[in-house]
């Protein structure tokens, strides 16, 4: 299953990352991971979520990256995270635009979108929005895996709220704002480093994509991919929140039986300690 299960391998442990997908999540970021991992681009592996959330030492990584102030000192993180990547499409690559930018001066940059700022934000209100309540991060606290994957989103909304001065309450305004700043933020910080952008949204296809990469637009047959990763993510939170549930369980169930077989056993070890001096 998608962001449980994870069968990455590196063929290329050296490779740098050559294209910037840094458009916003819930904005076909999956479909265009898809397309750049795809042998038509061949820009695999695509750094997403879904390489993320299934490692736990990457999720650490993204988390260590995010509370790190020093630019020089989170630089050196983010080249060990994306070491081997070819592409970047999603979380956690976007709450680090500018930064990659740097990092990665000869990239390809591509600013996927939707259609307008109240289409992303219903679809954030009804997906990752979850992933930052108190809800989930309640019932995920005892695993170490989900628990770093709520300190994700959490870290990640709070960067963009110092980056864009958005507010930090969530509200479908608040999405609304969040959607239309970051795009004017990315564009400012592109124009600002001379970095050409390409601007596209998911009807427009192949053909925008591989004119702008200098790759041979595939043949008419072959539709560009459409991952639509909102049932993934209903099946997510289930089961992510199930599995913090049994957690809790179990340990509430050890206290259970620690407080009340524990006075026998310790009863019973003190006259056994006693018998055999």
């Amino acid at each position: 299953m998608r962001f449980f299960n994870d069968n990455l391998v590196f063929d290329e442990p050296n490779r740098r990352v050559e294209v910037l997908a840094i458009g916003l999540p819930r904005c076909a970021t999956s479909s265009l991971q898809e397309a750049l991992e795809s042998k038509w681009l061949g820009y695999g592996p695509c750094m997403h979520m879904a390489h993320t959330v299934p490692w736990p030492e990457r999720s650490q990584m993204v988390v260590d990256a995010l509370y790190e102030g020093d630019r020089h000192k989170r630089h050196k993180i983010l080249h060990k995270l994306f070491a081997g990547f070819g592409a970047q499409s999603d979380l956690p690559g976007i709450a680090f635009t500018d930064d990659l930018m740097d990092m990665f001066p000869d990239a390809k940059l591509i600013l996927n979108q939707r259609r307008d700022a109240e289409s992303f934000a219903e679809s954030v209100a009804g997906s990752i929005m979850f992933f930052n309540s108190w809800t989930y991060r309640i019932s995920t606290l005892l695993l170490r895996g989900d628990r770093l994957h709520w300190q994700i989103h959490f870290g990640v909304f709070r960067i963009f709220n110092q980056k864009l001065g958005t507010d930090p309450v969530w509200s479908h305004e608040m999405l609304v704002d969040w959607y239309e700043k970051y795009y004017v933020w990315v564009r400012e910080e592109a124009k600002r480093r001379n970095r050409p952008v390409l601007e596209w949204q998911p009807q427009d296809g192949w053909k925008p994509i591989c004119d702008f990469l200098g790759k041979p637009t595939p043949p008419p047959d072959v539709p560009f991919p459409h991952v639509n990763d909102q049932k993934e993510m209903q099946r997510l939170k289930v089961v992510l929140v199930a599995r913090g549930v049994l957690a809790w369980f179990g340990l509430g169930f050890a206290v259970y039986s620690g407080v009340k077989y524990a006075p026998k056993y310790l009863g019973e070890l003190r006259h056994f300690v006693l018998d055999w001096l």
